[in-house]
């Protein structure tokens, strides 16, 4: 009974102060959110004719216009470039000429190996050069972390300047896998080099087997790596390449790893062991490696999609808060079961569809919110992040002044919606923001229900905390007042049968009032930051705050 009254009493203060922020007036209004109008912008965005939003496509610029259309109607400024409500985005796949591609390995006794693509290394084509030749030292700098938050420094004291690193990928398993995630992505890896002063990354996966590392290198020939880039060429955002003086990345086989250690009177093995047990391994090495590769380039033209509503207060109206989705799909693809059209109802037809009617509650609202708000929509998600990257790298707005990200990605509309999970809000004050939201529309608020999936830093509000940007992702929860509805266990099944496939459709399990509580909360945490004098914050010594 005293844990029932104490929790009572806690929701009940966390509704009084968030009823401070919020009138009544507003929770009425937002009680107008139209379930039907949601249905028509999924119906529409699904349908056929837009054949899966692929980026570049004619689908997605229908997608982009349907857009654009919708926020004139509701009156909102554009905020996109030169008084318009788009971004251009030029989207870069790049692949290797393996025919003119040739790697020299110098070995502490001058002894010449040559090394071969697919059994020695596998690398990544340059995002910014269509030809590259290098010359350098390499040095061995253990996992390649350079991380002093969570006790990670593999550079710590030694000179990498002008070098490439050898890595021997591991990550401690007892980090969260949010930051166990991020800490693998190859930019990440990049990232700690050159801001080392390193020009070239290769990474050895100890637990790699040579099947499995030469089919991921002829993969890597084969479809290459995408990046959003600038007009002049220089790469904006990309989870493989970093570019810029980053000359040469890429994987050096298990095999190849081992003999050049034991020319450096090292052994693979040994070293291994002691990166396992935490100990410091990084080490100068007598070896240098030179090469020469080319690059072709693809580019495609593609635009997120931006809109502003501006604030009423004459000071915080110069801040702003993004509710960000993403617009693009996967196009047409693999038939199954006789079709080809990756519809992409779900994922994120529905995302976009409750931050537009999220967009529409804020332009007809009474009481407008004290900060301004920026509805953003953007392209290539499903290629690796890379509009929301574009925008964070360039926003049409001063980056300082945007003050926080609420992404809408597939809310997962299977059931109704009795609680959510608000994905990477535990590393800021967003938090208690989501609990004061929730409390108004009473739902309930439970830690990410599948923390394994790191699914905080696999999507676009990644691009917004990288940043510096505080950024939160609200998913399903899976508390129910009815056990028996096993929504966790629908969601698995649905994700088996569905997720990535044509049959994300409008007709396959929308439960279209879960989409207004959905936008409710959305739309009240955001409301909630507006009228809040103080910015949001990180919690002090996350991992995940940016030193400014």
């Amino acid at each position: 009974m005293k844990n029932t009254f104490l929790l009572l009493f806690c929701l009940f203060a966390l509704s009084a102060n968030a009823q401070s922020l919020v009138s009544e007036q507003i929770l009425k209004e937002i009680d107008k959110i139209d379930t039907n109008r949601i249905k028509a912008h999924v119906a529409y965005l699904a349908d056929n004719k837009l054949k899966g939003r692929l980026p570049g496509k004619e689908g997605y610029q229908m997608a982009v216009d349907y857009a654009v259309k919708q926020y004139k109607e509701m009156g909102l400024k554009p905020a996109g470039e030169n008084g318009t409500y788009t971004q251009k985005v030029l989207l870069r796949k790049t692949k290797l000429v393996k025919e003119t591609a040739k790697f020299i390995l110098t070995l502490p006794d001058g002894k010449k190996q040559e090394l071969t693509l697919g059994n020695d290394l596998s690398i990544y084509p340059h995002p910014e050069r269509k030809s590259v030749d290098f010359n350098a030292p390499l040095v061995f700098v253990g996992a390649g972390f350079d991380a002093p938050q969570i006790n990670l420094q593999d550079y710590k004291n030694i000179d990498v300047k002008g070098k490439i690193v050898v890595i021997l990928r591991r990550v401690p398993e007892n980090l969260p896998t949010n930051v166990k995630l991020h800490l693998q992505y190859p930019a990440t890896l990049q990232e700690f080099a050159v801001k080392n002063g390193a020009i070239g990354v290769l990474v050895c996966n100890y637990a790699t087997s040579m099947v499995q590392f030469k089919a991921a290198a002829n993969n890597m020939v084969s479809n290459g790596v995408s990046a959003s880039v600038t007009a002049k060429g220089k790469r904006a955002s990309s989870a493989s390449v970093l570019g810029g003086n980053i000359v040469v990345a890429g994987g050096i086989s298990v095999p190849t790893l081992q003999g050049l250690m034991r020319a450096e009177n090292n052994m693979l093995d040994s070293t291994w062991q002691q990166l396992e047990k935490g100990k410091y391994v990084s080490k100068a090495l007598k070896s240098t490696i030179s090469g020469h590769y080319e690059s072709t380039f693809e580019d495609v033209v593609s635009y997120n999609v931006v809109a502003k509503l501006e604030g009423s207060d004459p000071k915080l109206r110069k801040e702003y808060i993004i509710h960000s989705a993403h617009l693009d799909h996967l196009g047409i693809g693999k038939p199954i079961n006789g079709d080809s059209i990756y519809n992409g109802a779900h994922d994120n037809a529905s995302g976009v569809a409750c931050a537009l009617e999220i967009a529409r509650m804020y332009a007809t609202v009474t009481k407008k919110p004290k900060r301004s708000l920026l509805f953003l929509l953007v392209t290539a998600e499903e290629m690796g992040l890379l509009g929301s990257g574009y925008f964070a790298a360039f926003p049409t707005v001063p980056k300082q002044q945007i003050v926080a990200d609420i992404n809408t990605d597939m809310p997962t509309l299977l059931a109704p919606l009795e609680s959510v999970a608000p994905l990477g809000a535990e590393h800021s004050s967003l938090q208690k923001v989501v609990e004061q939201a929730a409390s108004l529309v009473k739902l309930e608020v439970e830690p990410d229900p599948d923390p394994s999936e790191g699914r905080f830093v696999r999507s676009d509000q990644y691009n917004f905390v990288k940043a510096g940007i505080p950024a939160l992702h609200i998913k399903y929860g899976y508390r129910f007042s009815n056990p028996s509805l096993n929504l966790a266990e629908k969601v698995k099944k649905w994700r088996e049968a569905n997720y990535h496939k044509p049959s994300d459709e409008i007709t396959n399990g929308f439960v279209w009032s879960a989409g207004k509580k959905y936008a409710q909360v959305n739309f009240l945490i955001s409301y909630l930051i507006a009228q809040n004098p103080a910015r949001p914050t990180w919690n002090k010594g996350d991992f995940f705050e940016v030193k400014k």
